[in-house]
């Protein structure tokens, strides 16, 4: 897989397609409209790319793209819902995307998976929307044509929490996270990270502190991974 191009020194002067230089920072909560200050302009293009691509990448957990076991039909991608309590992920749903597929680590295996150069993790973060719970279809990913991308895209947008059942509607913004070598300046040990509007508008890229704070922990060098869905 070739190395994504960072844009020579020339380049990075002229502002980056989509990013804003005008208008006031956003908050972590929402990929919304961001100073300049908040966008690297040698990275920005590479989450503009990242953005216009993921979708033919396959989210990780859609069995369409792997072989499922036991004979049975494959479980599409399902809707899932951060773990944090507090802070801009908070409550969400979300789904993933990976341009590397078979190096996205599911988070029950014993040892850390390294990341490659040239991966790239696009998360997906939709409103979630709180339904009648006999709205929801009792199998999941027969609800195809509910997805906030249409009847194509084998995924399941509904979560049952408990006796709540929340939807996965309109599209909120996309959270990137992407790997360049190493030693690449202005990155986070070689990871670079960026937030895109539904509409495509770049509103951060590089080393984005409120990214950088909660992947630092991270234990698949900066990816948390995903466990495999089980039933919900």
């Amino acid at each position: 897989m070739d190395e994504p191009v960072i844009p020579d020194a020339e380049t990075a002067q002229r502002p980056p397609a989509g990013a804003s230089s005008t208008t006031p920072a956003a908050a972590p909560s929402e990929p919304t409209a961001a100073s300049a200050a908040e966008v690297d302009a040698r990275f920005a293009p590479l989450i503009a790319d990242a953005f216009r691509e993921y979708r033919g990448w396959g989210r990780v957990d859609d069995e369409l793209r792997w072989a499922p076991w036991l004979c049975r039909l494959p479980m599409p991608g399902r809707a899932r819902m951060s773990a944090a309590d507090d802070g801009g992920h908070a409550r969400k749903l979300y789904s993933v995307f990976a341009r590397l597929r078979d190096r996205y680590p599911f988070v029950q295996g014993p040892e850390p998976v390294s990341q490659p150069v040239g991966q790239v993790l696009v998360k997906e973060s939709y409103h979630p929307e709180l339904v009648e719970k006999g709205a929801a279809p009792e199998l999941p990913g027969a609800s195809g044509p509910e997805s906030p991308h249409g009847p194509e895209d084998h995924f399941d947008p509904y979560l049952r929490d408990g006796d709540s059942v929340y939807r996965a509607s309109r599209l909120a913004g996309a959270y990137v996270v992407l790997k360049v070598a190493p030693e690449t300046p202005g990155t986070d040990e070689g990871w670079v990270y960026g937030t895109v509007t539904p509409e495509g508008e770049v509103t951060s890229a590089g080393r984005v502190a409120s990214c950088m704070g909660c992947h630092e922990s991270a234990r698949h060098e900066r990816v948390f991974g995903i466990a495999p869905a089980t039933g919900q």
